[in-house]
């Protein structure tokens, strides 16, 4: 085949959206691929385009490069860049990928504004936060959008990834690099189980009844003391007698991350549950297989090798409490409210999506014989003081060591260990000090 003849057969299998690969019958997939080398593309205001043909994406500008995905004529893309050879740049169901500029035009609709977030934010798979998160973001961050959603919500792109926000947490870019200010409080959570109801008044009908330690997202004060809120997806209201604003706190960015923070000041994402939790092999204070006996997959191996080291030295240990779910957090806190009210709870028990056990990387232990569990009592015993002086050497720290309170936020707990690695564990122990002081945050 000619050279000429080449760029015409490669012309028209970009136009026609055949996604095979030249050499081999291999269908390729339409799954993200990752690419290295990216070619430099000039920055462009991201706009709105849509095909005139079907069209293949490919992960670079030109037609032997690979095909990321085939989109049908008349598909939306949201161009992003400009390179060579006439060339765009596009994002599309969160990939980025090229496509010839000869197939597609400027949407007569294209409205694509830019918005900065006036506070960490999660972005969510649909207009709910009920949906998934599919990324938080930092305060500050500028997000794409080129579409209105229903309910306060606005379809964004960032990053390569699509998603929703809440219109509540952002504003459109004046084009200053400066964040907006952050709102007083933007964590709000009831203090007692609590009716959500149709209207601002007792009179409206319920539309269901939240627990206490429940976090709410709430859109605006409404008359006679009622806060407006959004339930699943739905505007509702509830009393705001029963709801408290936590100054402060922030969703963390890295929950999956070994040596992720979580305390007073810092929450898991909403009913996060980690994606390698299995069930250890050390034994407890009870036979039942429950999801207390769960930790992340590095956690229980190296819980596994302490109790090991323990018995090889005389000491017998049993675990009493590891992963604990966002459910299971949320009804043990409501139970605690119900019985000495939300502030005296609050100083014992972390709010749900606070507590080191839904990390899954937490776990009490106790005795042998099963005693002093979850007690003062086991601070004085010979298996605290063995965990004092081992813990480390096997990638745990005593999460909330004596002392501390004021910076844990939490009394003593000589039971409660806590993974982060031998290296952090180590430098931890040598310096005696907390998580928190390690990476120098509250």
């Amino acid at each position: 085949m000619t050279e000429v003849n080449k760029q015409r057969f490669y012309k028209k299998l970009a136009v026609t959206g055949l996604a095979f690969t030249l050499v081999g019958a291999g269908t390729l997939g339409l799954h993200s691929l990752h690419f290295t080398g990216e070619p430099t593309v000039a920055s462009a205001a991201a706009e709105t385009y849509t095909t005139t043909a079907n069209l293949n994406i490919r992960s670079g500008p030109s037609t032997s490069n690979a095909i990321i995905a085939t989109v049908k004529q008349g598909t939306q893309l949201t161009v992003i860049g400009q390179a060579a050879n006439g060339w765009l740049k596009v994002s599309y169901q969160g990939k980025t990928g090229y496509v010839s500029s000869e197939y597609v035009k400027k949407s007569a609709s294209s409205t694509t504004k830019t918005y900065v977030t006036t506070a960490n934010l999660n972005i969510r798979s649909g207009p709910s936060t009920s949906s998934a998160i599919v990324v938080t973001v930092k305060q500050g961050t500028q997000l794409t959008s080129t579409e209105q959603a229903a309910n306060g919500w606005l379809k964004v792109s960032y990053q390569g990834k699509t998603g929703y926000v809440s219109t509540q947490y952002v504003k459109e870019s004046t084009g200053s690099s400066e964040p907006a200010p952050a709102p007083a409080a933007s964590v709000y959570v009831a203090t007692a189980n609590l009716n959500v109801r149709t209207t601002a008044s007792t009179s409206g009908a319920v539309m269901a009844t939240l627990k206490a330690g429940t976090q709410l997202d709430v859109t605006a004060k409404a008359a006679n003391g009622w806060l407006k809120i959004t339930y699943q997806g739905k505007a509702c209201y509830v009393s705001g007698q029963y709801v408290r604003a936590l100054a402060g706190m922030k969703v963390v960015s890295n929950p999956e991350s070994i040596q992720v923070v979580v305390n007073k000041q810092n929450k898991l994402p909403e009913n996060y549950v980690p994606k390698d939790l299995v069930y250890t092999t050390i034994p407890f204070t009870f036979k039942e297989q429950t999801e207390k006996k769960k930790m992340r997959s590095e956690a229980a191996a190296a819980i596994a090798q302490l109790f090991a080291g323990a018995k090889k030295q005389g000491v017998t240990l049993l675990g009493v409490s590891a992963y604990r779910s966002h459910a299971t957090q949320s009804a043990l806190f409501s139970s605690y409210v119900q019985r000495d009210g939300y502030d005296k709870a609050a100083t014992y028990s972390a709010l749900p999506g606070t507590s080191e056990h839904e990390t899954g990387l937490g776990i009490d232990v106790t005795k042998g014989d099963g005693t002093c569990a979850a007690q003062d009592c086991f601070g004085g015993t010979k298996e605290a003081a063995w965990i004092d002086a081992h813990a480390a050497e096997y990638g745990f720290i005593i999460r909330y060591p004596k002392g501390k309170d004021a910076v844990t936020g939490y009394k003593y707990e000589p039971w409660h260990l806590r993974y982060v690695g031998k290296p952090v564990a180590q430098a931890i122990k040598s310096k005696g000090i907390t998580l928190e002081e390690y990476y120098g945050i509250k």
